[in-house]
């Protein structure tokens, strides 16, 4: 077995989470890593975390509310404020001579952002954010078949999730009261696919399906009573609210081989039905004004994503091993929203002062390109905005720690 490609591979499966960390479209984090899952040593340790910094900066921001407010509301810039932080830990084992389980915990998918007060995008949202929590159990069978093993793979997760978002509506009128949504659901999910090794050239392939988390009972308050006084009077107060959403299903197919002696290439395509979150309404919510019934959603009005990456792991020494990759992520957003196409390079190094213990650093510079959005609020007029974005910077850094049995 030539060991200078087999460490060139491990290396490199742990890299690619700041990577999609970083770089995919949605609300993906880097969806479930089972990277750990063939691992050659019987048990093993991963923990780390990946610190993402997107740059984002919205240009003259107009509101296309309609009848428009009494003053109309725009701004030059706005900054996207929304740095977060991805964990991950895995403990790696196997149970019988064919069989190795992983179970992990993550923060797969999420979103973040800090619009800031006083504003023409404060009556969209002042602060948004999306968290889950992944606790997921995958399990692979292995077949000796040819000259490598052919594995079948299947695993669950049980996911929770909440979501926040606040709003500082009705500026023009002189009231500057911010009002806030919170729901939260838990769901359960499941994966399955299939890869095939052969260890001696780390060659890999595997083809993954992740299936869609439906978030059927989300449910929460919307607290208006920042909104009371003059000119609103007094139909204020925290009422339940409730709706629907899922976080989409995925095909993953993964491919890596050693090229020469300590080099190793890889590459991915990911795809997850992003499309399937357009107009989310939000039942509950009452108008500060009259107490009624009011239409309130989130618009996302994704399409599908795309993430496709490549790159090349090399072994300097018995000790240290890095890689560098590049990264393409589609862009999501269609007629609402920012999430234009993103380019990122990566790259990463690994040390190893001995054969149980692993020390990994990794970081990304990426560009989000340029666009625009102007949407007519279809589900929510609190939505109606246009706004533009130029190329801004994408920072991403990691560090992790495996511990081999």
């Amino acid at each position: 077995m030539n060991n200078l490609r087999l460490k060139a591979l491990v290396g490199a499966g742990c890299f690619s989470l700041v990577v999609s960390a970083a770089s995919a479209g949605g609300f993906d984090r880097g969806g479930v890593n089972i990277d750990q899952l063939f691992d050659a040593s019987p048990y093993s340790f991963d923990a780390g975390v990946t610190y993402v910094s997107p740059q984002r900066k919205l240009k003259n921001v107009k509101r296309l509310d309609s009848p428009p407010f009494p003053v109309a509301l725009s701004s030059s810039s706005v900054d996207v404020g929304g740095d977060y932080a991805v964990p991950h830990i895995g403990i790696k084992a196997n149970l019988f001579e064919a069989v190795d389980c992983l179970a992990t915990y993550t923060r797969p998918y999420g979103a973040d952002a800090d619009y800031g007060t006083n504003n023409a995008y404060s009556p969209t949202a002042v602060k948004y954010s999306v968290k889950t929590n992944d606790y997921g159990l995958t399990c692979s069978y292995k077949l000796n078949v040819g000259k490598g093993d052919l594995r079948f793979i299947g695993g669950v997760s049980y996911q929770d999730v909440d979501a926040f978002l606040s709003r500082q509506t009705l500026l023009a009128v002189g009231n500057t009261g911010v009002g806030t949504f919170k729901l939260s659901d838990s769901a359960w999910g499941w994966r399955a696919g299939a890869a095939y090794e052969i260890p001696e050239i780390a060659l890999r392939g595997s083809l993954m399906y992740y299936s869609s988390y439906k978030y059927d009972g989300l449910s929460g308050t919307v607290d208006t009573t920042g909104f009371a006084g003059k000119p609103l009077g007094n139909v204020t107060g925290m009422f339940p609210v409730s709706a629907s959403a899922e976080i989409p299903q995925a095909l993953e197919l993964k491919l890596q081989s050693g090229i020469a002696p300590g080099w190793l290439a890889f590459g991915s395509v990911r795809w997850q039905q992003w499309s399937k979150l357009g107009i989310i309404p939000i039942s509950g919510v009452r108008s500060p004004i009259t107490g009624l019934p009011s239409a309130t959603s989130f618009d996302l009005l994704y399409r599908d994503g795309w993430t496709i990456s490549g790159g090349i792991g090399h072994k300097f020494t018995d000790q240290i091993s890095g890689l560098v990759s590049l990264t393409w992520d589609r862009g999501t957003s269609t007629t609402s929203g920012y999430q234009s196409d993103t380019y990122a390079l990566a790259t990463g190094i690994s040390y190893s002062p001995n054969d149980k213990v692993e020390v990994r650093l990794g970081g990304s510079i990426g560009v989000l390109t340029s666009g625009s959005s102007t949407f007519a609020g279809v589900g929510d007029g609190a939505n109606a905005i246009t706004y533009t974005y130029g190329n801004d910077l994408l920072l991403a850094g990691s560090a992790s720690v495996k511990v081999k049995f």
